[in-house]
């Protein structure tokens, strides 16, 4: 029988959290690799450097100590806080003061002549002379195998020693002083130092796994709970909260996803707004025309004129609204530039104002213009043409009884102000949020529009958006009417 195979699992699939601990606890031994190898590598080194510099030094207290009546007291402490033989002769090499803390000294085994020439040296060596000796075995008749138990072997005997001197002058008296130590680690000091370093690897390479894993989960979880929520949105579902707190870069992502789910959710919101609205007034042009045209099917006598004309104004309905939803995607996208250039904006109000008004002249409707002589700005015509069109059509299906828009030009603090007028309803401040928003209705069964579509007021917010020092606005209260206005720096 086959086994089903699992799935190789690759390191790239891997959770973040466990590639943090991976990568630190791998970074962390790392480091104490090379602490190993440079301890085993130059731990002989370090260690003569810092033994040749505790000789010179030693040299230079008593030195500096010469003529102290205690300086037997200091030199018997240094040469045992230094491990070091300390020897304080006069010009014949005849012994002053003396420590030793080896029977085997070079300086305490030496003749008096021997000790004399070091004078010479120090003088040649501007005051201070250091000699290095390498004691190759201590017995050269011991063997590991005559002896029981755990005695060192015999490669042990090979140790470096240094001497260090310098000559101090005391009551006009030349006097020596030397001072020799081993510049080889012993066997228990290296011992010590790897056992230490080995304990200290070991603790530090538990902490790092712990540390590794605390701030995996610290990094991981929020990033974690971010990529949960993403795909709920992914999924459609945007009425999410993203709950949870992390460092700054995910508290702004956790901010800017939040904000993204709350955009989608409005979108959503907006989508089912729009099939209903568009819905609405695609099934009523579309009504008119089957019934229209089903009628003069069947009764040849009705394909009058009059019939005929109001299959062509649905269907000129129809075309306008599918025109203005195109132009409205259009200008939100992110290339629907502007065709900037100046041109005259009351010239430009009077031909609309002209035309527009004998458009709807035959259904009663009256647009009166007050404006100044001339005024430019710098914009696209065509697109704030297209704004106070929409703005007219606007004020057209929510004016008063006595039907008349007033459009408006005017100079207001370095802007040319172009205001709509008209004396309607007014808008209630519940509602006057909303009504720039893509889609938005103001009642679930809104009323059918006189003129337009019911997609001006997003286009006039998207155009103004769009121009540089662009300024839209309505003042408005229930029962008075509504003022809808628009501004462009006058040039």
């Amino acid at each position: 029988m086959r086994r089903n195979r699992q799935p190789r699992v690759s390191w790239g699939d891997a959770p973040l959290k466990h590639k943090l601990i991976v990568a630190f606890v791998i970074a962390v031994v790392l480091l104490f690799v090379f602490l190993w190898i440079f301890d085993l590598i130059f731990l002989d080194t370090v260690y003569e450097s810092i033994a040749l510099n505790d000789l010179k030094n030693c040299v230079g207290v008593i030195s500096e100590n010469i003529a102290n009546e205690d300086l037997d007291i200091l030199i018997k402490h240094i040469a045992y806080h230094d491990n070091a033989c300390v020897l304080v002769c006069d010009a014949d090499g005849n012994e002053l003061y003396s420590q030793a803390v080896r029977t085997d000294c070079t300086i305490h085994n030496i003749s008096t002549e021997n000790r004399v020439a070091y004078f010479d040296k120090v003088k040649e060596n501007d005051g201070y002379y250091k000699e290095e000796i390498v004691i190759d075995s201590f017995n050269d008749n011991y063997g590991e195998t005559e002896f029981e138990g755990d005695v060192p072997s015999e490669a042990a005997g090979g140790v470096k020693a240094a001497v260090y001197a310098t000559v101090a002058e005391h009551e006009g008296v030349e006097v020596l002083i030397l001072a020799e130590g081993l510049v080889t680690p012993q066997e228990s000091t290296r011992v010590t130092w790897i056992a230490m370093l080995g304990i200290i690897t070991g603790m530090l390479l538990l902490l790092a796994a712990l540390l590794a894993a605390a701030i995996a989960r610290y990094v991981a979880r929020p990033i974690a709970t971010l990529t949960d929520a993403a795909k709920e949105i992914s999924k459609g579902n945007a009425d999410i909260t993203i709950s949870g707190d992390g460092y700054r870069e995910i508290n702004e992502l956790k901010e800017g996803l939040q904000y993204a789910a709350n955009e989608v959710a409005e979108l959503e919101h907006y989508r089912r707004e729009l099939i209903a609205n568009v819905s609405h007034d695609l099934r009523t042009p579309l009504t008119l025309i089957k019934g229209y045209a089903e009628m003069m099917r069947d009764i040849p006598d009705e394909a009058s004129p009059e019939n005929l004309q109001v299959v062509i104004d649905e269907a000129s309905r129809l075309t306008n609204l599918v025109n203005e939803m195109l132009d409205l995607s259009r200008l939100q996208e992110a290339g629907g530039g502007l065709k900037l250039k100046r041109f005259d904006v009351v010239k430009m109000l009077d031909e609309l104002v002209t035309r527009h008004g004998k458009l709807i002249e035959h259904l009663g409707y009256k647009l009166e213009y007050e404006h100044e002589e001339s005024a430019t700005v710098y914009a696209d015509e065509t697109k704030l043409m297209q704004v106070v069109y929409n703005l007219i059509n606007n004020a057209i299906n929510y004016c008063g009884d006595d039907k008349t828009v007033t459009v408006k030009e005017y100079t207001r603090h370095g802007n040319v102000r172009i205001e709509v007028i008209d004396k309607g309803e007014g808008i209630d401040v519940n509602v006057l949020p909303h009504i720039w928003d893509r889609y938005y209705k103001s009642e679930k069964s809104h009323r059918r529009a006189t003129v337009g579509t019911g997609l001006g007021l997003s286009i006039v917010k998207t155009v103004m958006d769009k121009h540089p020092g662009g300024v839209y606005g309505v003042v408005t209260s229930v029962g008075e009417g509504s003022t809808f206005y628009v501004e462009l720096p006058k040039c």
